[in-house]
């Protein structure tokens, strides 16, 4: 086989890849379902903490019964002063209950996701897996919002309206890397969802990023131009070779 020959096949199949490219961009259709999934490593004022620092003092047993003896008197007996400590402590109880016995610390991994019917008909039974059990929020397009109590790792929508969207938070006790890795996968009753992942990048990154598609054409013009240049020098020297 000829350079000529090798020239004329890489232009004529680099111009049917983008051929068949351009067709699948304008022919494919808006997908049914979008999604969009936006991690965050999620940090707490400094001043919360304090606070519950100073209230977990002074919720103590001994902090309690020395002001309740000081305030009777003496005059309350001892079962007294215990139940008075025990409905005292109670809401500071159910506060930290599980899963949130370490308060907030444990949950410092956070995971958005937004999901909209960009179709003409009702989105039915979608199914998000989540990378690891997390606590979960779902707000509907009407703006109720549905909080549920345990830690799951699976989250059903039992339909999703022409044109309707809904938001997911899910905040977990597992690490940023892991839950990043762990991936999600979003489906419903006709197929899988089109998602599309939001990472924070600075510098010379986000400026790539900002400008992919510009970059994605002149990059496909440059091999052109090279591929074009080639197959002409290669074509002069056959010229040359006759007679």
């Amino acid at each position: 086989m000829s350079w000529d020959k090798v020239g004329k096949l890489l232009v004529t199949v680099l111009i049917g890849l983008m051929v068949l490219l351009a067709a699948y961009a304008l022919f494919r259709g808006n997908p049914r379902l979008e999604a969009s999934l936006t991690y965050a490593y999620l940090t707490y004022p400094s001043q919360f903490s304090e606070r519950i620092s100073k209230a977990s003092e002074q919720l103590k047993y001994e902090q309690l019964q020395g002001r309740i003896n000081s305030i009777s008197q003496g005059e309350l007996g001892h079962d007294q002063v215990e139940r008075l400590i025990e409905m005292a402590q109670a809401p500071y109880a159910q506060l930290f209950a599980k899963p949130f016995e370490a308060g907030l610390v444990d949950h410092r991994t956070g995971l958005l996701i937004e999901l909209r019917n960009s179709g003409d008909a009702q989105v039915r039974q979608v199914k998000i897996r989540l990378p690891a059990k997390g606590l979960v929020q779902v707000r509907d397009a009407a703006g109720n919002d549905t909080l549920l109590e345990h830690a799951t790792a699976q989250v059903e929508i039992p339909a999703i309206e022409p044109g309707g969207a809904c938001k997911v938070w899910v905040y977990f006790d597992a690490d940023f890397s892991q839950i990043r890795q762990g991936g999600v996968s979003i489906r419903h009753a006709d197929g899988a969802a089109n998602m599309q992942v939001y990472r924070e990048v600075i510098g010379f990154p986000a400026t790539v990023a900002r400008y992919s598609r510009e970059l994605m054409v002149v990059l496909g013009v440059l091999a052109l131009g090279v591929l074009g240049l080639g197959y002409a020098c290669l074509a002069r020297r056959e010229r040359r070779r006759l007679p």
